[in-house]
């Protein structure tokens, strides 16, 4: 792994440490904003693709005609990291209506036990996979990554219904879900002949999950809300397929769970307020109307939601949105 990254992860850590000691609040966002802005950027590298001559498509249809079928479908490790591999394939046929359709679909019918499933988290949270690539420009490294993070949630969201069956490490989840999040800059969406990319629908997708179930504590749901929005306000290119109304219903969800993170949601908008009153020459930039247009879309897809609080309500109605 990068040294910066490994960096990155150990002060992301150490500050989750500090929120959960409640030592750290309302600074939070400050600090790891600054942790973002300290991310040096790297030149574009090759990329090993996985080989689509290498057996997947015989065992994708191995797999299929057994769950459609009468047999019972068993998978080995092996098997399971052949099909992993191949989540960072460029072919949509392949990565999407292939593997992330059958791991699905095999999870869905119960084919993984406990031990896989607990390997298959650990096997998504690796550093080589989650981190692929992701500290250079736009690149092919963003589907593994992205789906990663999507299946991760598929994956969480099974252990919430099965809590007795699936034991976790949330700790590690957390950490390793900030950081890559802090890490991610690729906002495309659909990309012609290669499919899906949409890391940020994955970010939110998994998000959700986290702050919808039980597990986490409420400083650690806390931590990734603001880790998103400090992420988010950072972006130099476009959110425009869909990325922002999701967003704006996760925050919604969470910010409607308990006051604490209603206050922090809160405080977060009119700190950005601020800094886009203070920077306003800024936006005289293609990456300074993005940011600009990504904040308004997301303000606009929280205005649009039924349930969000009457106190953000009330803000987002009276506040002034500058350059407007």
């Amino acid at each position: 792994m990068d040294e910066q990254i490994e960096t990155l992860q150990q002060h992301l850590q150490d500050l989750r440490h500090q929120l959960h000691a409640g030592t750290v609040y309302q600074s939070l966002g400050d600090r790891i904003g600054h942790l973002i802005d300290g991310v040096h950027r790297q030149r574009r590298t090759p990329i090993a693709l996985p080989d689509e001559q290498d057996g997947i498509q015989d065992l994708l249809k191995d797999v299929s005609q057994g769950l459609e079928g009468d047999r019972e479908v068993h998978l080995t490790l092996a098997e399971l990291d052949h099909l992993l591999q191949h989540l960072r394939s460029t072919n949509p046929k392949i990565r999407y209506l292939g593997v992330h359709f059958t791991l699905y679909d095999a999870l869905e019918d119960g084919v993984f036990s406990a031990a896989q499933i607990q390997w298959l988290v650990t096997q998504l949270l690796r550093d080589d996979r989650l981190f692929d690539h992701i500290l250079e420009p736009s690149n092919q490294g963003v589907y593994g990554r992205s789906a990663a993070m999507s299946f991760l949630a598929t994956l969480i969201h099974y252990s919430n219904d099965h809590p007795k069956l699936v034991q976790l490490d949330y700790d590690e989840i957390v950490v390793k879900v900030a950081t890559y999040i802090c890490l991610e800059t690729d906002t495309r969406g659909f990309i012609n002949q290669q499919g899906w990319a949409h890391a940020f629908t994955s970010i939110t997708e998994l998000l959700t999950t986290l702050g919808d179930g039980s597990q986490l504590t409420r400083a650690d749901k806390l931590f990734l809300m603001v880790t998103l929005l400090e992420r988010f306000k950072r972006l130099a290119t476009p959110l425009i397929y869909g990325e922002t109304e999701r967003m704006g219903g996760y925050l919604v969800m969470l910010t409607n769970r308990h006051p604490i993170y209603e206050s922090a949601c809160l405080t977060a908008l009119k700190q950005w307020r601020q800094q886009v009153a203070l920077h306003r020459r800024a936006t005289e930039t293609a990456a300074g109307w993005n940011q600009f247009y990504n904040r308004r879309r997301l303000l606009d897809a929280m205005r649009l939601q039924r349930d969000l609080s009457p106190q953000i309500r009330a803000y987002l109605s009276s506040a002034i949105d500058f350059l407007a």
